[in-house]
């Protein structure tokens, strides 16, 4: 994977989402000539919310629409703790392909909530009222988790206070991945997926996370092929009930020590 480190210019905040350069990969392989992967910039938001509304029909959030799309790609556009990354088609100026990534879900999630959260609240209630189904759903399965993560994310937890010899593992959510139909097979999924893996990697990050539709109806198999590992399955209080997986990410040691150094003291 050398090579493909070398071909994405990244620095080492997670802050700092400029530092994806436009770049032409699949682990060691190029990508067809005229697809780059770069990261998302505001003019894209009309094709990434019309790609997910189109190719992910069945995640949840497809439901509210495409405003409300437009607005949670942008929520994750903005995040410091997120980041979107596009696979564009330099010969038709298509966006043909977008993954959406936590860098920190927590933190990712508090910062949507207080910046994003009363605008999506708003377009989803509107989706709901105009499709019955769709609230009854809402209110039934998923109202009460969605009204305490909004509260955990407007009180944030207090430090306990005790001293805990060993940092907490950082952990990245990978969210949601979509390529065009038309452009499947041509190893833009991988692409956006290794693009992710290395800016968590350099954002510091232990693990990332990943859940789909078990039984061939999710994306299992193409994320055992490219190096994910089976973590199991879990049923969700909505009933749903989807496949875990999971990628340890590579460390570099000396990297590591400094930067847990750093954190010890800015904890203590």
């Amino acid at each position: 994977m050398r090579g493909a480190f070398d071909k994405i210019g990244v620095h080492q905040s997670a802050r700092d989402k400029r530092s994806l350069s436009h770049a032409q990969f699949e682990g060691d392989r190029l990508l067809p000539n005229p697809i780059s992967i770069r990261l998302f910039a505001p003019p894209d938001i009309v094709q990434t919310s019309a790609l997910h509304l189109r190719e992910l029909p069945d995640d949840f959030v497809t439901q509210f629409g495409e405003r409300f799309l437009a607005r949670y790609h942008q929520a994750f556009a903005e995040s410091p703790y997120a980041m979107v990354i596009v696979a564009n088609d330099y010969a038709t100026g298509r966006v043909v392909g977008a993954l959406l990534g936590t860098l920190d879900a927590p933190a990712h999630y508090r910062w949507l909530v207080r910046h994003h959260g009363a605008e999506l609240a708003l377009r989803g209630a509107s989706r709901a009222i105009l499709h019955p189904s769709l609230g009854r759903d809402l209110v039934g399965t998923r109202v009460d988790r969605y009204a305490r993560g909004i509260v955990r994310a407007l009180i944030p937890k207090q430090p306990s206070g005790e001293r805990k010899d060993s940092l907490p593992r950082r952990v990245g959510l990978l969210a949601h991945v979509m390529v065009a139909g038309d452009y499947h097979r041509c190893g833009i999924g991988s692409s956006l997926v290794a693009a992710y893996e290395i800016r968590a990697k350099y954002a510091g990050l232990d693990q990332l996370e990943l859940a789909t539709l078990p039984d061939g109806w999710g994306a299992g198999p193409f994320y055992e092929r490219i190096g994910w590992k089976h973590g199991g399955e879990r049923m969700r209080k909505s009933g749903e009930r989807v496949t875990l997986y999971y990628r340890m990410l590579p460390k570099d040691v000396e990297h590591d020590e400094e930067k847990a150094t750093h954190r010890r003291r800015r904890e203590h």
